[in-house]
């Protein structure tokens, strides 16, 4: 089975084929307006990828049908899920900025509804794309620094705005004395936190919503524990139903007159979540009364898990991000997103232009999308490492593809973290702003 083939790779194949000089087994012919360090770097490799998926010189071994099938399905999953993302990036950021234009009551009405549609199907494409990862074994957990205050106040805001257009009390619970770094997955954690209270939301129509997160009351002090329970004063679970809410594609009601909606995804996501972080779950239930759910997770602050302590790096002026992104809408929202929030922002819109841009000035941090077409992100990182100043510049990959294998590449070649699109505000600024602090 052949590896993940870059993009580039093709381009010069077929370059070759009609009667260009080879790209492939011959240094790249190189633009003359680059700047002469970054033009003698280039033409010093070849352009082979920086990564192998197996040894070149290694006899291939026949797969078998059941193996083929599973890898078509594979990138099946991967281009579909590429395919459907980039555009609703576009939905979703483009209807932020609509709402910060003057618009009339009707209008922003109808734009309401726009932007609620469109966070439906995103929730159900990224419910179901996690489903299927962690179903076939293929998602590994991610253990980085985050700031777990942060990422949890962003998060208790955006639901208590959901929860009090039910017609619904929210209360968040959080202990502040939880570290300010934490290591894990946080991508995986906000995911498995906002299933909790989606799912608390959607099935409540009276009364509130409680959200409590808290160091466990453990007695081994040494496996302190981080508790999340989500509370509701819902419809409840009978004793006969609680297990298997758990199980994939299972609803409490079935038929087409069912009153709830959905796929039956949120549960059972929660669970395979839970394990995935190593933690466990447990739920309280009463018809007509409500349901408490209590997930528990490692609580390992990210100086011990890192073996360092955290470090705040205080810059002057504003830090300046480089975007390195093809598609003209996903510059335009995300270079937005970036400049409210007083950062400055330049785009390259290759992987090429981004090393023209990086052999000219420091940035302080890349945002970097992985699918280009002539170089693609990974091979624009590798050689972003290798220019003087680059070393430990934050890379942060910026992109459609969320699979698990996409995960430990962008890993492997020198990336610090993975934001998938459609990102929100929210997230891309906390992230942005975390990496910033201890670079």
């Amino acid at each position: 089975m052949e590896g993940i083939q870059p993009a580039y790779i093709d381009d010069a194949r077929a370059w070759e084929a009609s009667g260009g000089t080879s790209m492939v087994d011959r240094p790249a012919e190189l633009p003359a307006q680059l700047p002469a360090q970054l033009a003698a770097q280039l033409a010093a490799d070849q352009l082979a990828p920086p990564w192998t998926m197996r040894n070149a010189s290694a006899p291939v071994r026949q797969s078998s049908p059941a193996e083929e099938v599973q890898y078509l399905k594979g990138q099946f999953l991967i281009s579909l899920n590429h395919e459907i993302r980039t555009p609703l990036t576009g939905i979703l950021g483009m209807t932020d900025l609509m709402a910060e234009t003057p618009l009339t009551a009707e209008q922003r009405e109808y734009l309401e509804i726009t932007r609620s549609c469109a966070d439906t199907l995103y929730d159900t494409l990224s419910a179901t794309l996690e489903f299927a990862a962690l179903s076939a074994g293929d998602a590994r957990a991610e253990q980085s620094p985050f700031q777990v205050i942060r990422a949890l106040d962003a998060m208790a805001a955006e639901f208590e705005t959901k929860t009090r257009a039910k017609g619904l009390d929210f209360e968040l619970r959080l202990d502040r004395s939880l570290p300010e770094l934490i290591a894990g997955d946080e991508v995986r954690f906000r995911r498995l936190i906002s299933q909790l209270l989606s799912n608390a939301i959607k099935f409540t129509n009276q009364g509130r919503v409680t959200f409590t997160v808290r160091r466990s009351r453990e007695l081994d002090a040494s496996h302190e524990q981080l508790e999340v329970i989500v509370a509701d004063t819902g419809i409840g679970i009978a004793p006969e139903m609680v297990e298997r809410v758990f199980e994939s594609f299972e609803q409490l009601e079935g038929g087409l007159a069912r009153q709830y909606q959905g796929l039956g995804l949120g549960l059972s996501l929660v669970r395979e979540l839970t394990r995935l972080l190593g933690g466990e779950i447990e739920v309280e239930s009463a018809v007509g009364k409500g349901s408490t759910f209590t997930v528990r997770l490692p609580l390992i602050p990210a100086d011990e898990a890192l073996g360092t302590p955290a470090t705040r790096n205080l810059r002057q002026g504003k830090p300046r991000i480089l975007l390195v992104e093809d598609n003209k809408v996903s510059q335009m929202i995300v270079v937005h997103m970036l400049e409210r929030n007083e950062f400055e922002a330049d785009c390259a819109d290759s992987g090429m232009a981004a090393l023209k841009a990086a052999s000219s000035y420091r940035y302080d941090l890349v945002l970097m999308d992985l699918q280009m077409p002539g170089m693609d992100g990974f091979e624009a990182t590798h050689r972003l490492r290798r220019l003087p100043g680059y070393e430990s510049v934050p890379i942060l990959a910026l992109t459609a593809n969320s699979s698990s294998e996409f995960y430990e590449l962008c890993r492997q070649h020198g990336m610090q973290a993975f934001l998938s699109k459609p990102v929100q505000p929210q997230e891309l600024i906390q992230t942005v702003n975390q990496y910033l602090a201890v670079a």
